[in-house]
């Protein structure tokens, strides 16, 4: 241990006086300040400027003091409005002249007197200690550009990662206070020290506490002084030592932590790591006082000063912090850090948290699996449950571009540190966003309205229609899924299938050429399948509804994922339009790319809607939804009264969903769609030739249906089989799901981030699962 320079020098006052009048021009009234290794002075001089002369101890070495003295001018560059001393050189221009006595050469520094009063023992206010604590961040954030090396070689005794130096001196503590040592340091060796090593680091300050800052007379922190323990640490060194060192006892020392960590993350985010090592590393700051004080005593070294109080209060506080408890502690860091409570053990088990869900959220959840899979985390393509293992998603829509983007989240967090408001205002994320959907629309529809669901922008679209036409019937697919609002539920008989009812609704038989009553080779099955609209829009006339809208998902994704004949879904809008009815195309599934060969899956058939409707994956899984149409409808209803979503075209929605469409355009995830696609269904394909379960294999894009029947030649569904099978693929690490009205299709919809390696896993998991079904 360095313990040489824990004597401060003592020359004569008439010398010091001597010297800094010849070197600095320095004259005036001089009184004595504190100080553990320098002589210290202030000089006021006659002009009323106030400087301190700092006589330094010869054995901290040329090169420590060196750096000290620029990297104050350091910060005097970057960030010279922060209230820390600035260096005067001498009138020959140096740093550090040096004044010899005695055959010995005192290095001198002299730096400006920062008004104020140290802050010392007083109680700080949240206000004032989250200042603090930005402050702090602040002088990390201007000694960040800072490089020397004296610092990365100082081998300083305040350096918390240096701690276990310290371990010999445990021995010298009060019996009481020697088993307590003992166990913080050996958690420093054995966890916080290896931890440091992997975290962010540069030149720290290292010693900011109450006696190193300063207050003004109107209570604001208004310095930071003494850089004698400058080095190069973890940069969450100097939030843990100046958190440590404003711990007092019976100051509420949770209160106090949070506090200064609040104010450290306004102006510098910690990593979760650093945030995690805040406490362990409290406790460590707070032993070394006195064992440090133990070692300079039996050296015959006296503490003084702050180092006393410092010394009587570490280990109280300690066994203060201890009596709160660590986990609450450790999670009230987090939450002050801005990362959430680390869960518990018991909500990693399953049953439990399954019970506790249908306590608070229904006794009959609608939930994938049995049992079912708790997720805690997704990246990519991947999810990931409670005990750790991870899983395939082939089947999730709602992260489109990947679980947990890193683009799509830094837009998210970005905008929501900045602004989060309603289209009241002007905004420019929500202006930008409509002007990127309305070019990608293209035909015209070039007006949005913003809303935050599919089943929202649905709904709207449905009034919308309504209003324009003047007619109040619907038509859909039979067995279609487009919401849950009351509206759109009419359009979605797959929510109820055995008890729907709207009168006002027609459903369309699908185009089904694979069990449908005309099959796949059949001539004519666009106009054969598209005729059935005819009666049902007849019969909407003779019951005095008239057609408003027709409204499909391009991917037919409910009805099993249909190969649908080119020119169908032209012909059966044709009819539409000469009913006087409008197309709404529902694009929350087979939009964004997901069917490969266009943008939006409507275009894949050729047709022009009247509506786009979009949703979840809009925003990566933020919510977000819209409505896309041409002005001269959106302004016609408007007219009739004033639509608004108070969450609608939010900032932070916007720009998740502008974020989302730079990834599709910068990934080329249309074209990733397209090639991967093609790519699982030929390998799909391949299993049929082993499998006589798999009846068919269809679908555009990452949009893949695969069809289970007990006979190929009846078409017996295998409904049954598909339940089965998910579980069987869920124990293989892949996640997929049943679709169709019989609930005999293998649906297959991943995010479009799905490459053909991921394909060939599934694929291998299918034939696996297949062979144990």
């Amino acid at each position: 241990m360095q313990l040489t320079t824990m004597n401060p020098p003592k020359l004569p006052l008439g010398t010091l006086q001597e010297f800094a009048e010849r070197d600095f021009g320095l004259t005036g009234a001089w009184s004595a300040l504190e100080g553990e290794r320098d002589q210290n002075f202030r000089v006021r001089g006659a002009d009323g400027v106030p400087h301190v002369f700092k006589l330094c101890h010869p054995a901290e070495g040329a090169e420590v003091l060196h750096c000290q003295a620029e990297a104050l001018e350091h910060i005097a560059r970057v960030d010279p409005g922060l209230p820390v001393p600035r260096l005067r050189r001498s009138v020959g221009g140096d740093a550090l002249p040096v004044l010899t006595h005695e055959g010995q050469g005192y290095p001198v520094m002299v730096l400006s007197y920062l008004e104020g009063q140290v802050i010392g023992e007083r109680v700080l206010t949240p206000g004032q200690l989250r200042a603090m604590g930005a402050m702090l961040a602040r002088l990390g954030l201007a000694l960040r550009g800072f490089v020397q090396g004296a610092p990365a070689n100082r081998r300083l005794m305040w350096d918390t990662r240096l701690a276990n130096d310290l371990d010999g001196q445990i021995p010298r503590l009060p019996a009481e206070d020697q088993a307590l040592a003992a166990e913080v340091m050996a958690r420093h060796l054995a966890v916080t020290r290896p931890a440091l090593d992997g975290l962010r680091a540069q030149i720290i300050h290292g010693d900011v506490h109450p006696f190193n800052a300063l207050i003004g007379d109107d209570g604001a922190i208004s310095g930071i002084i003494d850089f004698g323990d400058l080095v190069h640490g973890s940069l969450v060194q100097d939030l843990a030592n100046a958190t440590a060192d404003f711990l007092f006892p019976g100051r509420d020392p949770e209160a106090v932590i949070m506090d200064m960590v609040k104010g450290y993350v306004s102006v510098t985010a910690l990593e979760e790591a650093e945030a995690d090592l805040i406490l362990d590393m409290i406790e460590v700051r707070l032993m070394m006082t006195p064992l440090i004080a133990a070692a300079k005593a039996a050296e015959g070294i006296v503490s003084h000063g702050s180092l006393t109080l410092f010394n009587t209060r570490s280990v109280p506080l300690i066994r203060e912090l201890r009596a709160i408890g660590r986990e609450r502690l450790q999670n009230a860091v987090r939450r002050a850090a801005n990362y959430p409570p680390k869960v518990g053990p018991g909500d990693a088990d399953i049953a439990t948290t399954f019970a506790r869900r249908r306590a608070v959220m229904g006794s009959k959840p609608y939930i994938f699996y049995d049992p079912p899979i708790h997720m805690v985390r997704g990246e990519g393509v991947w999810l990931q449950d409670s005990a750790g293992r991870r899983y395939l998603d082939c089947y999730n829509n709602v992260p489109h571009v990947g679980h947990s983007h890193p683009y799509v989240v830094e837009a998210i967090a970005r905008q929501a540190r900045k602004l989060n408001t309603n289209t009241r205002y002007l905004t420019d994320q929500s202006i930008e966003y409509a002007e990127r959907l309305g070019a990608l629309a293209g035909d015209g529809l070039s007006a949005v309205v913003f809303v935050n669901s599919g089943s929202e922008a649905n709904d709207l679209a449905w009034r919308m229609a309504k209003a324009w036409t003047g007619h109040s019937g619907g038509m859909a697919m039979e067995f279609a899924y487009h919401g849950v609002s009351e509206a759109i539920d009419a359009f979605s008989p797959s929510n109820a299938p055995g008890i729907w009812q709207a009168p006002h609704v027609r459903l369309l038989p699908p185009p089904d050429d694979y069990r449908g009553p005309w099959r796949r080779g059949e001539a004519g099955l666009a106009d054969r399948y598209a005729a059935l609209a005819g009666p049902l829009i007849a019969d909407l006339d003779r019951a005095g509804f008239g057609l408003a809208a027709f409204m499909v998902d391009s991917a037919f994704m409910t009805n099993g994922i249909l190969d649908v004949a080119p020119g169908y879904l032209q012909a059966v809008v044709a009819a539409v339009r000469a009913a006087g009815g409008l197309f709404i195309a529902d694009e929350v599934q087979s939009g964004f790319g997901r069917m490969g060969t266009q943008f939006w899956g409507h275009r894949h058939h050729g047709v022009h809607p009247d509506f786009i409707t979009i949703g979840k994956p809009a925003g990566n899984g933020h919510p977000l939804g819209a409505v896309i149409t041409r002005p001269e409808i959106l302004d016609h209803f408007t007219s009739l009264g004033p639509f608004f979503s108070t969450f609608g075209g939010n900032n932070v929605a916007c720009a998740a969903g502008l974020a989302v469409l730079d990834v599709i355009e910068d990934e080329g995830l249309v074209g990733n769609a397209l090639t991967t696609g093609a790519y699982l269904r030929g390998q799909l394909a391949g299993l049929m030739r082993r499998h006589e379960i798999l009846g068919d294999v269809r679908g555009v894009g990452l949009a893949v249906g695969v069809e289970l029947v007990r006979d190929r030649v009846t078409l017996e569904p295998a409904g049954a089989e598909v339940k089965r099978l998910t579980g069987l693929l869920r124990d293989e690490g892949v996640l997929i799901g049943g679709e169709g009205v019989h609930g005999n299709v293998l649906k297959i919809r991943p995010p479009v981030a799905f490459r053909p390696e991921h394909a060939d896993i599934l694929v291998q998991g299918l034939e696996r699962a297949l062979g144990r079904l």
